[in-house]
């Protein structure tokens, strides 16, 4: 294994939750669920998003948890999705405190810490979010407060396609996609939602699974023209993933995407020189603190 490829595996690691953050999660979503629960006719909740599919990154931000609502609770579908998301906003609040939730597009978000934050949020789970959901033939209908109307969606489908694509890459997806993730993060997410990343590493991320930094790469290379089409849901029933990427924000994403490409391909040929420090260093620059340095 190269130097690079060892900074790779210690990169890989240091996204991994550690049992801590594994706790602390357990113990936020219980109470946040405990919350809803007391409130709501609740048929099941679960958690989604990527924290259930494997791909969350540090920090702890948006862990979803998906409420389906009873039938008591049906009436609720007849009314504009604000209002339960309101719902649950208020409810929540009560809860954790009017200052500490705030409104999503699909969800209510409880945020922790928040009065004190501290100079470094490794370790500490900062939001929840509680998606409302009735069940439906084709899976799941949300409330989407942007658009103004319930969409479908099936998070359970897209664990699934996840997981698939993972064993197919030999258990290398799922850490790639971490890294995306990070990168995304230190690139001030140009790729929005965090999602879309995943979404798009599905198609450009093929087996044979090669090493992180050639996929790394070629992710770069493939995202900069890729960017600038439509990303559907992997479930096929909502609407397009990227459906917040205006043209503007495709064009920057794009730029950052083969800026990143070309840095990449520079350590690459620093590897090959056998400068593999100097390699090591352009790619902290890429991927962000929990890269490591020299």
């Amino acid at each position: 294994m190269s130097r690079v490829e060892e900074a790779f595996e210690t990169f890989r690691q240091r996204l991994e939750l550690s049992e801590s953050e594994r706790q602390d999660t357990i113990k936020r979503h219980t109470q946040v669920r405990a919350c809803i629960r007391a409130a709501f006719g609740v048929d099941r909740d679960f958690l989604t998003g990527s924290y259930a599919r494997h791909t969350k990154t540090k920090p702890l931000k948006d862990v979803d948890v998906f409420f389906v609502l009873d039938k008591s609770e049906r009436w609720r579908r007849d009314k504009p999705p604000a209002e339960v998301l309101n719902a649950f906003l208020k409810q929540l609040g009560k809860e954790f405190g009017e200052e500490n939730v705030k409104p999503g597009r699909r969800c209510a978000t409880v945020k922790f810490d928040k009065k004190n934050p501290t100079a470094d949020d490794a370790g500490k789970v900062l939001s929840i979010d509680c998606v409302p959901a009735f069940e439906h033939r084709d899976g799941y209908e949300i409330p989407d407060r942007d658009r103004g109307d319930w969409i479908k969606s099936d998070p359970e489908i897209h664990k699934e396609e996840a997981t698939a694509k993972n064993a197919e890459c030999e258990g290398g997806w799922v850490p790639a996609v971490k890294m995306l993730k990070a990168w995304n993060r230190e690139a001030g997410k140009p790729l929005k939602p965090m999602f879309l990343v995943e979404v798009m590493a599905q198609k450009l991320i093929d087996p044979p699974f090669r090493s992180y930094p050639s996929e790394v790469r070629r992710f770069f290379a493939a995202a900069t023209e890729g960017v600038m089409q439509d990303w559907a849901d992997p479930a096929g029933l909502g609407p397009p993933v990227s459906d917040q990427m205006t043209p503007d924000m495709r064009r920057a994403a794009s730029s950052l995407l083969r800026q990143a490409e070309q840095k990449a391909a520079l350590a690459a040929r620093l590897e090959a020189q056998g400068r593999s420090g100097e390699a090591t260093a352009l790619w902290r620059e890429l991927m962000g603190k929990y890269f490591p340095g020299n």
